[in-house]
């Protein structure tokens, strides 16, 4: 899958010069690339900034892709789950999977900015446990049956949310995150991981443990694996950024060694400062992996 690049949320009008976003997604679709993701970050801090990046309201940006394409695959790369009330989730994601024809799959995760957090009112100390809490209520939600809530953080009298996801019960839900709570509530409530490769020096801002190898990434997918057969659930997708650069000429081996390790999609990036130089190296990167 093709991550939309950073340059795109910092001046969306220079950046595409005038061109829909869609013709963007157009691009990677053609290409032949199966997903295209965008990230989540409503409202980060200045200090933040500088080592991280601005973001399009995920859901708005996805369903700009969904009206330009046809069969790829859109991923929320990862949605915040303390950000938002989850029954209003559960409306955009049946929402976005009703427009796109069924094609969403909701990466989501538990979130680390205290600053962002702090201005958008949700709970930061407690976001572990608020997020299971929200992937009950938004499953609920999303089965279209009455929810009557009488306990816990999310009461509902009894409502209901129409129209139901075009998947069956759901989009797939993969959860972000290296950590071993990340990977116990992939295996137990969801569908899939999505680590990624993070270096010691980020660990105190991310706060999310290192994971520097796609060897180290290779025995923490045997052992997640392990626990979904455990609870005697189909295995997990499993979606990683790659480890440091790879060469063109190197990149369809590559993506052989991901799948050897259990991989089932791979992030990549198609950066540039313009849509045109970002679909140039779309067509490069895609001629490189052979398609």
């Amino acid at each position: 899958m093709v991550c939309l690049p950073f340059e795109a949320s910092v001046d969306p009008r220079s950046w595409t010069q005038g061109q829909p976003l869609g013709a963007w997604a157009a691009a990677v679709e053609d290409a032949g690339f199966d997903g295209i993701a965008v990230t989540d970050h409503p409202f980060p801090t200045t200090a933040w900034l500088p080592s991280g990046h601005h973001a399009l309201d995920p859901f708005v940006a996805l369903t700009a892709m969904a009206t330009a394409t046809t069969g790829t695959r859109l991923i929320t790369d990862v949605l915040v789950a303390g950000y938002r009330n989850p029954y209003l989730v559960a409306k955009s994601i049946a929402s976005l999977d009703v427009v796109s024809g069924g094609r969403l799959c909701v990466g989501i995760g538990a979130g680390y900015q205290r600053g962002e957090f702090d201005a958008l009112g949700a709970e930061f100390a407690s976001r572990g446990a608020l997020f299971d809490s929200m992937l009950d209520a938004v499953y609920l939600a999303l089965s279209g049956d009455e929810v009557v809530q009488t306990t816990g953080p999310f009461p509902a009298e009894g409502n209901v949310c129409r129209p139901t996801p075009v998947q069956s019960p759901r989009p797939p839900f993969w959860i972000g995150g290296n950590s071993t709570a990340a990977m116990d509530r992939a295996a137990t409530k969801a569908d899939g991981w999505m680590p990624f490769p993070q270096p010691r020096s980020r660990v105190a801002t991310s706060l999310s443990p290192a994971l520097g190898s796609l060897t180290a990434l290779a025995e923490r997918i045997v052992h997640v694996q392990n626990q979904r057969s455990a609870a005697a659930k189909r295995p997990l997708t499993i979606c990683s950024g790659m480890f440091g650069r790879v060469a063109d000429h190197d990149l369809a081996d590559a993506m052989d060694d991901y799948a050897e390790a259990g991989v089932d999609w791979v992030r990549i990036v198609a950066p540039g400062p313009t849509m045109d130089a970002s679909v140039q190296r779309l067509h490069e990167l895609a001629t490189a992996l052979g398609h």
